[in-house]
């Protein structure tokens, strides 16, 4: 994800609006959780009448938009957005939901990478935080952004100190992804596969299908990684199950995957293979870890791993996204 990818651990929004206001929420709705980039294209080809919505039901869509915007990683349309849900004409039905917002622009940066920008805005979004279920998300999100920047044993902790009673379906669900990509990268193989499971479980259960088969993709991670080709075999065809859900950086890891397997059991590698295994340069940074860890299981670490490390000049993102509800940015 990965999920995730992402996935996205970030929404916790109302579903029901009334109906009068005159943009397409419903769709938007629907499109968020399972056709980002269609829903992405519902907004354009909606936008004059977005911007002329001052009501409540235009708020949340915008907010619906950013989590889509987020996981199709159109980057520019993620600060329009934020933008637009700070200006005077919606701020009045953000006041409340704020916390969701916040987190939704953090979970955008951790994407982006920029992990003190996604520290900082999720440090704000705790502030807000008025409930078990909602210091959970933010925990969550939290730990990610120390997995990432390789301290999982921080991770782990504040993973571990969340009380799963009681939480709702689509929090358990990236809660497990989180514990089992941590636990995949302390090289306990068993326990991810189990956090994947369970995550893959309660995505479906809330109907998050697209994120359901996304972490299809984890567990096919884990099974390279113990060298368990049936596994892999046995798992690949859900990855791809529903084609239209799975997004163009996702095939491409699919692909890589693939390939990665048909050499996996090779003691050694030939020129020509090597340089598949190598051509990641179109790898979203949201797998570049699950790459590098595979890479490093079969020696192949420095001749995959290298290239991987020389990424970001410039932030994608402006800081400070969030500076209308968050003091001291």
């Amino acid at each position: 994800m990965i999920v995730f990818p992402t996935m996205l651990l970030s929404w916790g929004m109302a579903l029901s609006t009334t109906a009068s206001c005159n943009v397409p929420i419903e769709l938007l709705k629907s499109q968020a959780v399972n056709q980002p980039q269609q829903a992405v294209q519902t907004y354009l080809s909606n936008q004059e009448r977005f911007q002329q919505a001052t009501c409540a039901e235009a708020a949340l869509a915008y907010r619906y938009l950013l989590m889509a915007a987020t996981r199709v990683q159109d980057w520019k349309l993620v600060e329009e957005v934020a933008q637009i849900l700070q200006s005077g004409r919606l701020s009045p039905h953000v006041t409340g939901k704020e916390l969701n917002v916040i987190n939704n622009i953090g979970v955008a940066y951790r994407k982006v990478g920029q992990p003190e920008d996604a520290l900082t805005h999720y440090r704000c979004a705790l502030t807000y935080a008025n409930s078990h279920d909602q210091r959970a998300l933010i925990k969550i999100n939290i730990a990610i952004v120390h997995r990432n920047a390789d301290q999982p044993a921080i991770g782990f902790r504040l993973l571990q100190g969340i009380e799963e009673k009681y939480l709702p379906s689509i929090i358990l669900a990236g809660l497990h992804v989180a514990k089992g990509n941590t636990a995949l990268q302390l090289k306990r193989y068993d326990e991810a596969q189990r956090a994947y499971q369970q995550a893959r479980e309660h995505y479906l259960a809330v109907g998050d299908k697209r994120n359901a088969q996304a972490v299809v993709a984890n567990m096919l991670v884990v099974a390279l990684a113990k060298n368990d080709t049936q596994a892999y075999d046995q798992l690949r065809a859900l990855s791809t199950l529903e084609v239209d859900m799975l997004t163009e950086q996702g095939g491409r890891f699919i692909q890589w995957l693939d390939t990665f397997r048909s050499y996996s059991s090779a003691n050694n590698l030939n020129q020509s293979q090597r340089q598949q295994l190598q051509d990641i340069e179109a790898i979203a940074a949201d797998y570049i870890e699950f790459v590098m860890l595979l890479s490093a299981r079969f020696s192949l670490n420095q001749a995959v791993a290298r290239p991987v490390r020389n990424s970001a000049e410039q932030p994608l993102l402006s800081s400070a996204l969030a500076k209308r509800w968050c003091k001291g940015m």
